[in-house]
């Protein structure tokens, strides 16, 4: 009889697992592939939109655009202040709880210390370059004058793209992926398509400010239509609901996540910043383009991070140890497998690929390659950074991307004034096994989750742990 109970637990337990296995995959599959179509369009589209500049403006005008946006998104980072994390990783939580006056709360007070922080940055940008304009005293004349509008034009959308940022955070932390990612990676770059090629067909003569103008246009646009989603998407919860604020425990943890987020950037952007500082803007918009190109490597992971995200908080803040082990395991290995198929093809035809940038871009053929490598490298090693962040493990986490960001400076300062573009990727590749080699020692070590897409210990933990 107690044999048949036991028989019967097991039983129980073993269908219990499977169907939250069956329920894990079936949201990752729903989330994850919404996310993975958006991402794949939207990243389309945005190579379309880097070709076309490149074609339209020419190299020289196409490396002050890139060098622009490269600059925008570093200023942006800071007035953010880390939020865009935190309301992922809180919401997500507030969620499960059904605390709707603080999700209220959250949502509002950053988009308050955004907007401020946005428009000081912008205001700052403005006044410096308004001060530096290159076409004072008539040297440079009109092409000067036209590289101040760029960059102004740049800076001007600096308070859109940060409340846009806060806006696609709520969105994914409410497990919308589809809204979360639309309105920037489709329609933004629809847009701005169609304003270029619109001005172009009437006859306008196009440069790296009116790209940029067009840009800062399109981002107005996208800006409204995000707001209206997000507002018809939690407006049912939480428009007779009274906001509740912890602004001194959410600014402490945006804090140290905004720490973390620039620790990325740098990892990310820095060698395009300082390949213009050291090598020019053209060198930089050469470099630019195959930067560009690596990211496709593994966009797959980042496309399903966003469904996986709130599934790590979720399963975390629930003590699921096994499911978030789960999630881990199924994104890390779509996300590799992708992210081999992809490198293999630009070390096939990388050099063609680059040809559509135009004929001098193949130049950055080999920074490609290492540069890929660096992305595969990182696709392998799986959701790291997200399971430290989403777990509490974020100071630990600031700490290692600290270090892998010292390396990444030193490093850029060190090659690129002699190696150009390949001393920039050499750097960025570095820093890469470096940082993610320590991202996985330290999920491994607490809260005991493997992000690696595939390692023998793993397979020694799932027969014993029945993470399968």
């Amino acid at each position: 009889m107690k044999l048949g109970v036991k028989e019967g637990s097991a039983s129980s337990a073993s269908a219990g697992a499977g169907s939250i296995r069956t329920l894990i995959a079936s949201r990752l599959s729903r989330g994850g592939g919404a996310s993975f179509l958006i991402n794949s369009v939207g990243m389309g589209l945005a190579m379309l939109l880097q070709i076309a500049l490149a074609r339209l403006l020419g190299v020289q005008d196409y490396g002050i655009y890139a060098f622009v946006t490269t600059v925008v998104t570093f200023m942006v980072f800071p007035a953010k202040l880390g939020f865009d994390t935190a309301t992922v990783k809180l919401v997500s939580a507030y969620r499960v709880k059904g605390d709707w006056p603080l999700i209220k709360g959250l949502l509002r007070r950053s988009n308050q210390i955004g907007f401020t922080l946005s428009v000081l940055a912008a205001l700052i940008g403005i006044a410096v370059v308004a001060l530096m304009d290159w076409g004072r005293g008539g040297t440079g004349g009109s092409e000067a004058h036209a590289k101040t509008i760029a960059y102004i034009a740049g800076f001007a959308a600096i308070p859109l793209l940060t409340l846009a940022t806060l806006r696609q955070s709520a969105l994914q932390a409410m497990k919308d992926a589809l809204f979360a990612q639309m309105p920037e990676k489709i329609i933004r770059p629809v847009l701005t398509i169609g304003f270029v090629a619109a001005l172009g067909a009437a006859g306008v003569k196009l440069g790296a400010a009116m790209a940029l103008l067009c840009f800062a246009i399109a981002t107005a646009v996208t800006y409204v239509i995000g707001a209206i989603v997000l507002k018809k998407r939690i407006g049912p919860q939480t428009a007779a609901v009274k906001p509740n604020y912890e602004t001194r425990g959410w600014l402490r943890l945006s804090s140290s996540l905004m720490i973390n987020a620039g620790m990325y950037l740098i990892l990310g952007q820095l060698n395009v910043l300082m390949m213009g500082f050291m090598r020019g803007e053209t060198e930089s918009g050469l470099f630019s383009a195959a930067v560009r190109l690596a990211v496709l490597v593994s966009f797959m992971l980042t496309a399903v991070n966003m469904t996986a995200s709130p599934l790590v908080s979720e399963k975390y803040a629930k003590g699921d140890m096994a499911g978030l082990q789960r999630v881990c395991l199924r994104t890390g290995r779509i996300g590799f497998a992708f992210a081999a198929v992809v490198f293999a093809y630009f070390v096939v035809l990388g050099h063609w690929t680059l040809g559509f940038f135009g004929p001098e871009f193949t130049k950055a053929y080999p920074s490609l390659l290492i540069l890929a490598f660096g992305q595969l490298f990182s696709a392998y090693c799986g959701q790291n950074g997200t399971v430290a962040t989403m777990t509490g493990r974020q100071n630990a986490l600031t700490k290692v991307l600290i270090a892998a960001a010292v390396v990444n400076a030193a490093l850029n300062a060190l090659l690129i004034p002699t190696m150009g573009m390949l001393g920039g990727a050499l750097a960025s590749t570095l820093s890469i096994i470096v940082w993610n080699s320590a991202a996985v020692l330290l999920v491994r070590r607490k809260p005991g989750v493997q992000t690696l897409a595939w390692a023998p210990s793993l397979s020694f933990a799932r027969k014993r742990g029945n993470y399968s």
